[in-house]
Formats: C-alpha cells, structure tokens, sequence
C-alpha cells in the first residue's frame, strides 16, 4: 500500500471550480479530466477540529466525541477548549488527547506499513504508545500551555489600550538606540513557593534599518518590518531545570520610538516539558536535516493582524513561511518513502480566507494557485522516486462563506424567554443566569444545550418537556430573519439526527446550522452575550465556516478516480486511504472535564482565533 494524503485545509470548491474552468490550476485540473474529484460531505458542525478527527476515523462526532471547538462542563456550565481537555492528578494538571479512536495512520500500521501523520489537528498530546510518527497541528499549545497569543513591545503600554488578546510590555530605553524588556514565562519553584519566570531582551538600534536583539547567548539581527528566523529562548524554573521554547520576532518600527513584535512562546519539539510529536528521533530528524519550523496548533498569527501589530503582507509572508517549512518537512520524507500512509495538513489558507475571503480576492486566487504547484511538486518527486501505483489524495474539511453578521445566541435566547438572568444588563455571561427559571443556553460556535434536569449542575427540563422545548427553539431559530432579510439560521438539527456513536449522548442537544454569512460570536462560543441578538461583523476576520454543514462541503481529489464514491464524505475516507473501513468500540469512555482554574480556562479559550 502506497498512499500520500495532502490536507489543504479550507479549500474551496465553488472557488476551486471557478478558477478551474479559467485554467488556472493544472495539476488539479487533471483529476477533474479523469473522474478524480468531486465536492466532500463533511461532518455537522463542520468545524475543523471535528472535520480533521471524522477524516482519519470515518466517524461522526458522536463516535469519536469532539462536538465543537468549545465544550463545557455539564455539572458547572464553564466552557472548556474541546482540543486540549486536561485531568488533574496528584503529579498536578495534564493535558490528555482529546479523542481515543482507531484512525486510518493506526490501521495502517497494524495492518504491516509505516504511518506519519505531519500536522493533523487534534492529535496533541502524541501518544507514546502509538506507533505512528506524528506532528501535531491543530491544538497544539504554547509553552504556557495556551493556544498562544503575540508579545508587543513597546515604551508606551498604556497607548495599546485597544489590544484585546495580545499581551502588551513595556521596553524601557536604557541608553542611546538602546532598550530592554523581559518576557513573562511558566511557573517555576522557588524556596518561597511557585512564581513567575521572566527572561530578560535586550534590543540595540543601530539605525533606521538595523538593529540586534540580544537574548541570552543569542544575537538576532532584525530588519524593520520583516520577520527574523526561529529564536530560542529558555525559562529557568528552579532545581536546574528549564523550559525552552521558539519564536519570531519583528521589529514593527523603529521611529518615533520603538516597537518589538514576538509570536507566541511556542514549545520547542525537541525540548518539550508535555509529550509533543512522536517518536522524538523523528521529530529530531526533521527539525535538524529541513529546519526549525513553528510549533504552535495556530501559527498563523491573525489575533496580530485583526490587533494591528502586523500588516496584510506581514501576515501573508508568515503564512508563506509556514507553507514552505511544511513543504520542506514533506518533500524530504518522500525522498525516504518506500510505503505505507503518508500525510501532511497545509492549513495556511484556512487563516488567508479568513482574513481576506471578504475584500482581497487576488490573495485567495494567488494561494489556490500555490497549492496546485505545491501538489505538482509533490507529484513530481513521486515520480522521480518511481512510486508506481501511489495512491494521492488531497482532501479539505470544509469550504468557505462570507461572515457579515455576528449572532450573539444567548441574547436571542433570553429575548425570547429561554434564558432569565437575575437581572436585566445589556451584556451578559452564564454565571448571571437563574437557571432555576432557564430552559438552554449556547456555549461553542453551533451547539445549543437545554438545561437538563439530572445532567446540568441545575437543571429543570424533564425529559416529558425535552421534545416540545427543542420543537418549540427549532421553529424559532429556523423564522429568525437577519437585518437583511435573509435567514439567520439555514437549518437546526437534533443530536440524534447527526450524530452517532457511544459519544453521542455526551453532544449538544441542538446544532445551529447558521445561513452563509451569519456566524456566532466570539462571546456566543464563551457563553455571553451583547446588547443586540444580531451586530454587523466589522472585523478583519470576514469569512468563515462555522455555518451549516451542507453549505461548506471540502473537496477531495484522488489520481486513481472516484468511480465507486460519487457522492463521497469523510465516512468513506478511510476506505479511500487504506482500502478498508475501520472497526470502532460500541462503548466509550466518559468525557473529561477539567478541573481547571475558570480564569485559566478563559484565557485559554479567549487564545482560539474563532473566539
């Protein structure tokens, strides 16, 4: 057996047609020619984190238990980050998978051949046991063990009043051209009990082009708004021991004063306080013989451009990086390909149409057209290497659409009686709810949970009212019309509809399948709420996909051709990949709900781009 996977994340197929029939995209075009592609089903919501699990497992979420990027604990009603769920033990808090099902990269190994699986989401923490060699993408924390947010560096914090999600330090002129700044790291211990580890910068100005910054041993020269190579930095945590991480910098400006850019802390994969990628020789093989690349689950940094730190073309030329490190990372392992599942996830694009889906149209065109010469590099060292009968397939977990109104549904849900605060307020969370007079609530980007008597921590709906509440928010949801006219909601469905599997009974109760161009807000997915039920989004982050399932299908391609999948959908994935479906458990272990701080919960909730 002989299969690549190559994941682009978010590519589109309406898009991808469009430029198609103008013969832009040849080495894709030529599976179209020969029956090798067709639109994909994917799963409901079709959110990446789930979209990427149902792809390796051929299971919805109620098989494999990832229902939306926000989770929440049903006793307490606080949210949790569905893709780094975490147990607390007495060796203290640990972050655990967040699925256990069998995947294709598993199957294929029990059934004899090697399996490597470079940057699929969901699979942080790698698991030691697994003999699949692994990168994990999507999930991935920083060295804080957050989903990771930039560092701003500036003389003048108290001006950066308008940043929401990046943190903001002061840099304090210490001389001519000269200045020093400190980053804030993870807990160490002292004699006195845990405290804060800082790591002191230093940065020198030259001129008006040049500068050097200093971090320990390390002198990184920096040229004004362009992005520096991987740096290394180290906290000392008490007892000798330190924490190790990598960043990029960027000097924003140097006139009239300073301002230093980092990317989030991320772990360093050969240094790595929780189990990163698996096993480390191989981690260690790539990280030496293609060069260091970014480790964060979301490199892409758009909290830095929606904040104003970085610009468009800073963005894009970080996003490029991170391609070409990827294509880099793919391209030397098939110099080494004999057999076996081969898969690596370029999910650049996602972050691009989220960014400029809405207003630059040249930027999609310019990256659908990377990714066809990215495949048609892939293909030509398949065949320099004489791989006959390789099966390809390329693979998104989703398209596209417009985000023009934000949908705060819990304002909806109290405007129309389901949820009584204890006091009316213009803005809102779960804790200001009297859920002794509250029937459901909305916590995640498209599920919506009743308060269950015997599963919420107070609930009051029996299981008598449970199908005239639904039936009643249903028709509700489904009359909803937006400030232009339209539909707010294309569809809502039950949990039993789309849902099965031993998960099943552990998903929301309702999943929100919003109409192309509505979305739920970042204070929805948290369990908030604003003034209005509807706010027109006038954000950098235009576009999006956390809508109804049906109208953001992916896309999957194969070089031997589609014949026996017409219509085909992540279920049949497996099968495509390794010519066989897989065998799951009928029972499942119960969630885990961490035990977390709520504060540490939040921020690292706040982290997630959706949010």
């Amino acid at each position: 057996m002989k299969t690549i996977i190559v994941g682009f994340d978010a590519f589109d197929p309406t898009l991808f047609e469009h430029l198609h029939n103008e013969g832009k995209l040849p080495n894709l075009s030529k599976y179209v020619d020969n029956g090798g592609y067709a639109p994909f089903a994917v799963p409901n919501p079709p959110q990446s984190e789930v979209s990427w699990t149902s792809i390796s497992t051929g299971l919805n979420p109620g098989g494999h238990g990832i229902f939306d990027f926000v989770h929440r604990n049903p006793n307490t009603y606080v949210p949790n980050v569905s893709l780094l769920p975490t147990k607390t033990s007495a060796i203290g808090t640990q972050f655990i998978p967040p699925h256990n099902s069998q995947t294709l990269f598993e199957q294929a190994v029990r059934d004899g051949y090697p399996a490597t699986s470079l940057w699929w989401p969901a699979t942080f923490p790698a698991r030691f046991e697994s003999p699949v060699r692994t990168i994990p993408g999507l999930g991935a924390p920083d060295i804080l063990g957050r989903l990771g947010v930039g560092i701003l560096f500036t003389e003048d914090p108290e001006s950066e009043v308008d940043k929401r999600k990046t943190e903001v330090k002061r840099l304090e002129k210490t001389g001519a051209g000269e200045y020093r700044g400190a980053f804030t790291g993870p807990s160490g211990k002292t004699l006195s009990g845990m405290k804060e580890t800082t790591l002191e910068i230093n940065l020198q100005i030259t001129d008006s082009k040049t500068a050097k910054l200093v971090i320990g041993k390390q002198n990184i020269e920096l040229e004004p708004g362009k992005w520096s190579t991987v740096v290394e930095v180290a906290f000392k945590i008490g007892f000798g021991m330190s924490v190790r991480g990598i960043t990029r910098a960027m000097l924003i400006s140097t006139e009239p004063a300073p301002k230093l850019y980092f990317l989030p802390l991320q772990i360093h994969p050969l240094h790595s306080s929780w189990r990163y990628g698996t096993p480390k020789g191989f981690i260690k093989d790539l990280w030496k013989n293609t060069g260091p690349f970014l480790t964060l689950g979301w490199p892409q940094d758009t909290s830095g451009l929606e904040e104003n730190c970085i610009t468009d073309e800073q963005f894009l030329g970080l996003c490029d990086q991170i391609r070409e490190d990827r294509e880099r990372a793919l391209m030397h392992l098939l110099g080494k390909y004999k057999e076996g599942v081969l898969a690596c996830v370029f999910d650049s694009l996602d972050r691009v149409q989220h960014m400029f889906w809405h207003d630059r149209p040249e930027v999609l065109e310019d990256w659908y057209v990377k990714l066809d010469g990215l495949l048609g590099r892939i293909e030509n060292r398949i065949a320099e290497k004489n791989l006959k009968n390789t099966r390809i397939l390329v693979v998104s977990d989703h398209g596209f659409k417009s985000f023009n109104h934000k949908i705060h549904l819990n304002r909806y849900l109290v405007d129309k009686g389901f949820i009584t605060p204890f006091e009316k307020k213009e803005e809102g969370n779960l804790k200001d709810v009297d859920w002794g007079q509250s029937q459901a609530y909305g916590v995640g980007l498209n599920s919506l949970y009743l308060n269950l008597q015997g599963r919420e921590g107070k609930g009051i709906v029996t299981e008598a009212q449970k199908p005239k509440l639904v039936d009643s928010i249903s028709k509700k949801l489904l009359q909803w019309k937006g400030p232009d006219g339209n539909q707010v909601v294309q569809k809502v469905y039950t949990r039993d509809e789309v849902f099965d599997g031993p998960y099943t009974q552990y998903g929301p109760d309702l999943i929100v399948g919003y109409a192309p161009g509505y979305r739920a807000s970042a204070e929805t997915g948290l369990g908030e709420w604003k003034k209005d039920a509807v706010e027109p989004n006038k954000d950098h982050w235009g576009a999006d996909h956390c809508m109804d399932a049906d109208a953001v299908p992916g896309v999957l391609f194969s070089n031997q051709g589609l014949k026996n999948f017409p219509n085909p959908s992540y279920k049949d994935f497996p099968k495509l990949a390794i010519g066989k479906e897989l065998s799951h458990k009928d029972s499942a272990i119960p969630p885990t709900y961490s035990e977390e701080d709520e504060e540490v919960l939040e921020e690292r909730l706040k982290d997630l781009g959706y949010l």
